[in-house]
């Protein structure tokens, strides 16, 4: 499955620019330094993905996959809470470092950041791993997502990227384009971290 060089060398990257992002830079320059390596990944990664033109089913899928999203994690913090009181700070702690606070934030949300995970996690990372497409390769592709938002230091995060991952990687698969995934990450994350937060 990871067989190719070029492959694992950008896994690689990408770890070292999200490593920069969250645990180096987090402080002071989480924004930055975030939307540069997207931006980055995006450069490597935008001709592996396919494409085609928009339907109304693809709108659709992606608008509905997004917010049926949005609730589960509603439901699952609920659940959390209940559990787990303790973990509040940690979501917290998550909340304070990544929701968008200044206007340039929320465009680098829409137009790099989202767009960027999904171009090169689903659309390079899954497309080479195995060109059927196959759920392994899904699997796979979805750990290796999860793997890179360890640097967060909220195990709720990598908790969060499995669930969030998987369910990218497989309309991505069933649809054959990348319009789905990153309409269905953008509903999501807009309704997680402006319109609805979890706190």
């Amino acid at each position: 499955m990871l067989r190719n060089r070029k492959v694992i060398i950008s896994i690689i990257i990408a770890h070292l620019l999200l490593f920069s992002s969250f645990f180096l830079l987090s402080d002071l320059f989480f924004w930055q330094a975030f939307t540069l390596s997207l931006f980055l990944l995006i450069l490597y990664s935008y001709r592996s993905a396919s494409w085609k033109k928009v339907t109304y089913n693809h709108v659709l899928i992606g608008v509905g996959s997004g917010v049926l999203l949005y609730l589960i994690f509603y439901i699952g913090k609920q659940i959390m809470l209940m559990l787990f009181p303790d973990m509040i700070a940690s979501l917290q702690s998550l909340y304070n470092l990544i929701s968008p606070k200044e206007t340039w934030h929320y465009i680098s949300l829409i137009l790099i950041i989202i767009p960027g995970e999904e171009l090169f996690w689903r659309g390079f990372v899954q497309g080479k791993m195995d060109k059927t497409q196959s759920t392994s390769s899904i699997l796979l592709a979805t750990v290796l997502y999860a793997s890179a938002h360890i640097y967060a230091g909220t195990f709720l995060l990598i908790v969060a990227a499995l669930l969030a991952g998987f369910t990218w990687g497989y309309l991505y698969n069933r649809t054959r384009t990348m319009t789905v995934p990153i309409l269905s990450h953008l509903v999501f994350d807009l309704m997680l971290l402006v319109f609805f937060p979890l706190l």
